[in-house]
């Protein structure tokens, strides 16, 4: 009752009768509160006679309890003002989710259900990317990739309205429309002819994300010497079978990764193409979106055609990106030829090669090649870092991309217990994993870690968030031992 403690010239009496009609108006207050008592199934605890803020417990409060749980009867303000929120309505609010249609951020009323409940915790694993296709002239059309929730109404729609159509396609219009559909939300200032300009002129890819206030430190894909562009981070799939390719690369396309990585030798070419494929299928990537890469081994000139032919079939595509030879051998010139002949052809786009390691190897490839190799692909790692080969490299515009960049098999926990790196995980709140592959980027190379597990390969593509500094990267290029543990 502190509130009444500096009134000591009044009576007990009117101190009683104050008391009293204290109680009275927390008695009013209740009963105007939406769901007085008996309130029903739903209601808060705000709703069925609780007339006190809620705060973070005081004495007497048990385990999870509140004051307005124990009996506290005055607020310790002077003038009564809004009362704050139910505990159910207290909750810090889910971030924005964006709309961009290609480059271009759009304004959007979302409503509020289960659809668009189901498409924010969609974008919150990654963007989601759309591919739009026009459709009647009145509206874009796309795949959303699985169904989600949807509770459909006749509806007329109008330009700018955002709809959900069979549980698994998002429709927006710029024009109008009569059907079965669950609204999602509606364009804000945007008129007719501003949405026909931007969506009655061909396909568009739609974009969703949430709209977290953090800086984006995404790196930009390396330009090839072949003019090409390659994302900085992928998926390795050595030792996946075909079963587990096909779902390590569609679980991969899902979450934003773009590049993926295979071998004739490691057998699953097959798998990485139905992965491929079914990402296609759903809507998920269109195939020039996609930076395939893959090896082919020594051998000959006669025999590499048919090699690489073989690989175009199995991976179910008409172009590889990306061929390298995948380490040195017999007739490296032959084979080296014949990738070059792929490319004039039309069925490679730049070639490369694997496991070369010093300036006088690659000057063996230099010495022969018509077409500069774009890319070297090695083991590279914290404990080797060979940037001799990647300063030599640079004057000829080759890209070197790290296979084992956390140390491969093995050797994996070495690296991430390593006291550095585990110093930077815990600065910026992210894994052992992320920070090395951080590092990589920022170093120039290019990283394909390896996984089958959907959750690893989200959490190695969620490195855009944050920035080593100088002075971190360099205590990390310090690690460096120069020690290989393949000798490949």
């Amino acid at each position: 009752m502190d509130r009444f403690t500096g009134m000591q010239a009044c009576s007990r009496m009117k101190g009683l009768a104050l008391l009293l009609a204290a109680i009275m108006l927390l008695l009013c207050a209740c009963a105007a509160t939406p769901g007085g008592p008996g309130a029903g199934p739903g209601e808060t605890a705000a709703q069925i006679g609780s007339a006190v803020p809620e705060t973070d417990g005081g004495p007497g409060v048990g385990p999870g309890g509140t004051a307005a749980s124990t009996g506290s009867a005055v607020p310790e303000t002077e003038e009564a003002g809004p009362q704050p929120a139910s505990s159910t309505e207290a909750f810090t609010e889910e971030p924005d989710m964006k709309l961009r249609i290609n480059e271009t951020e759009i304004e959007v009323l979302w409503e509020e259900n289960e659809s668009v409940s189901a498409l924010r915790e969609l974008a919150k694993q990654a963007p989601l990317s759309i591919q739009m296709a026009p459709y009647g002239g009145f509206e874009q059309v796309g795949p959303i990739g699985q169904s989600i929730p949807r509770n459909d109404v006749q509806t007329v729609t109008e330009p700018g309205d955002l709809v959900l159509y069979s549980g698994n396609q998002i429709v927006v219009f710029y024009g109008s429309n009569s059907w079965a559909y669950t609204r999602l939300g509606k364009i804000q200032g945007l008129d007719q002819e501003a949405l026909t300009g931007l969506l009655g002129n061909g396909a568009v890819t739609l974009t969703l994300s949430l709209g977290l206030e953090t800086e984006d430190y995404r790196i930009p894909d390396v330009v090839l010497n072949s003019g090409y562009t390659m994302p900085v981070i992928g998926l390795g799939t050595w030792t996946l079978n075909d079963e587990e390719a096909e779902s390590s690369v569609y679980h991969a396309l899902k979450c934003g990764v773009r590049l993926i990585d295979t071998a004739r030798y490691y057998g699953n070419e097959v798998g990485v193409g139905r992965g491929l494929q079914r990402a296609i299928d759903d809507g998920v990537v269109m195939r020039e979106e996609v930076f395939l890469t893959t090896k082919i081994y020594g051998g000959n000139y006669e025999r590499a055609g048919g090699i690489i032919d073989s690989a175009l079939s199995d991976l179910n595509v008409d172009y590889i990106d990306l061929l390298l030879i995948h380490q040195p051998g017999a007739d490296d010139e032959g084979v080296y030829r014949a990738m070059e002949e792929a490319v004039e052809a039309g069925k490679l786009r730049s070639i490369g090669i694997s496991n070369y390691y010093t300036p006088e190897a690659v000057d063996e490839v230099l010495a022969f090649a018509e077409i500069v190799p774009a890319v070297i692909q090695n083991e590279n790692h914290l404990y080797y870092q060979n940037a001799a080969l990647q300063e030599y490299v640079k004057e000829y515009g080759i890209v070197v991309e790290s296979w084992y960049p956390f140390g491969g098999r093995g050797h994996t926990q070495d690296h991430f217990n390593n006291e550095v790196i585990l110093e930077l995980a815990q600065k910026y709140g992210k894994s052992a994993a992320q920070i090395i592959l951080r590092w990589h980027i920022q170093a120039g190379y290019v990283a394909i870690p390896g996984s089958s597990d959907p959750d690893h390969i989200a959490e190695n593509y969620d490195i855009f968030d944050f920035c080593l500094t100088e002075e971190e990267m360099q205590r990390i290029y310090e690690l460096d031992r120069q020690e290989r543990y393949e000798n490949w």
